[in-house]
């Protein structure tokens, strides 16, 4: 509702380690049912005009830790 566009989807997702993240996400990305979903939902064109990853580590102080 504020800023430059309203069309923003953010997904924050937690891992115990970069190798965890990496396995996993492999494994998603490549997994047949996503796979033949994401085929059928984009058979007209990409539904996604850009993705951007960013790491987040939290503070010394973040209640997450």
């Amino acid at each position: 509702m504020i800023g430059e566009s309203n069309q923003e989807l953010t997904y924050l997702l937690a891992w115990e380690s970069l190798a965890e993240r990496e396995r996993k996400w492999t494994a998603f990305a490549s997994d047949p049912e996503w796979v033949a979903v994401r085929n059928e939902t984009e058979k007209d064109g990409p539904i996604v005009a850009t993705i951007a990853n960013s790491i987040l580590e939290p503070t010394s102080f973040s209640s997450v830790r």
